[in-house]
């Protein structure tokens, strides 16, 4: 974003902003990076980078204000995507696809323009354009984690359980939440009829919770046990569970819980039900 028109002292100002940005010291390089465009009144990248220390503050309309000022001297993609950020994270999502859209118009492969696009599709229920350009990211970055995982919320919704398996295969090394990966993973086996698979991605999804250990050996008691035996005492567990989940907001554990002993039981559209609610929880 820095030209070879930038003065050499403008410059100098611009890099001791960027070490004062960051060590934390955001007061001083705000100070410096003005400074630098007292030098050079038309440095685009200082302007671009004081918005984006008062996004980083949470001051969204200065932040706004910066970028705009920086787009009157050259409308450069990676302004163009930081002013739609600012826009969506306001919800105001048609301003921000014009944003996108325009940064992508100047930059076709800039990866974060054609991620935002799709995240802006994908709001609005809009799956099949929201494809077209996550794809266009996993063309430039095939293990990009949010373009991996919000497709294969898309293809899972579509029932293509092999194309969302193969977004879960790219990240389920790099996802934090693993007890999701897996339980996705497990839905996904499920529905493809390999039920040996869905135990056990399912069960994995428990090992990565600690306090769920102790339902974690009840339900592998029932896998090898008769099941029949144990039916009472499974039943009693999902009654307990619906009449807390009744009464209160439920937790991500109160989900995973209560869709796992669905599973064992048989009951496969309840936990189908309560994997949607997952996912909407965790959208909000």
């Amino acid at each position: 974003m820095i030209t070879s028109s930038v003065p050499r002292e403008a410059v100098m100002i611009y890099n001791s902003a960027l070490e004062q940005s960051n060590k934390g010291d955001l007061d001083a390089a705000l100070k410096e990076y003005r400074r630098a465009i007292s030098v050079h009144p038309e440095f685009v990248a200082a302007y671009n980078n004081i918005g984006e220390i008062y996004a980083r503050r949470g001051e969204s309309e200065k932040a706004i204000s910066s970028y705009l000022e920086a787009l009157k001297i050259n409308k450069h993609y990676r302004v163009l995507l930081n002013l739609g950020v600012e826009h969506f994270n306001r919800n105001n999502y048609a301003q921000a696809l014009e944003y996108f859209t325009e940064s992508l118009s100047r930059e076709p492969l800039f990866i974060e323009g054609n991620y935002y696009a799709g995240l802006v599709y994908y709001n609005q229920d809009s799956h099949k354009k929201a494809e077209k350009y996550f794809l266009k990211v996993l063309e430039a970055d095939t293990m990009h984690l949010k373009a991996n995982y919000l497709l294969s919320h898309i293809y899972y919704e579509r029932k293509e359980y092999r194309k969302a398996l193969e977004c879960l295969d790219r990240i389920k090394d790099t996802a934090e939440d693993k007890s999701f990966i897996n339980r996705y993973y497990g839905f996904c086996c499920f529905y493809l009829g390999r039920y040996d698979d869905a135990v056990k991605h399912l069960t994995a999804a428990l090992e990565c919770r600690p306090e769920y250990a102790g339902l974690k050996k009840y339900l592998k008691k029932l896998t090898y046990e008769n099941k029949m035996k144990e039916i009472g005492n499974l039943e009693e567990a999902i009654r307990e569970l619906e009449h807390d989940i009744a009464i209160r907001e439920p937790g991500v554990i109160d989900l995973t819980k209560l869709s796992m002993l669905y599973i064992f039981k048989g009951e496969y559209n309840k936990a189908e039900n309560l994997i949607q609610s997952y996912k909407k929880k965790l959208a909000s």
